[in-house]
């Protein structure tokens, strides 16, 4: 599972030896609920930003981690690639796959 974000989310997130994402609220509740957002899509993939409905600048860092199958599919067409959590969510240490520069992937 992945998680992009940009400089300052990419700092605030491996500060700690446990990866902490905040939940919060998107733009748009009616069809993004509250939550931390994850992605089964790779930096490579074309129209990135697009798809995730974020800005390009977030996709300058990157978050890898192995799923433990507990994140929502998004309720929507792009359900097959969106996940989230309702709340703050936890990375332990033996999960985490990967963190830095998405180009670096």
């Amino acid at each position: 599972m992945n998680h992009f974000t940009d400089k300052t989310g990419y700092n605030g997130i491996r500060a700690s030896p446990i990866w902490r994402f905040w939940a919060s609220q998107p733009p748009d509740p009616v069809n993004h609920p509250f939550g931390a957002y994850f992605t089964t899509l790779t930096p490579d993939t074309p129209n990135l930003a697009i798809k995730l409905g974020i800005p390009k600048r977030k996709l300058e860092y990157l978050f890898s981690f192995v799923d433990k199958n507990d994140l929502i599919a998004l309720d929507n067409d792009r359900g097959e690639w969106i996940f989230y959590s309702p709340r703050d969510y936890e990375v332990e240490k033996e999960r985490q796959v990967y963190h830095g520069k998405s180009e670096d992937l």
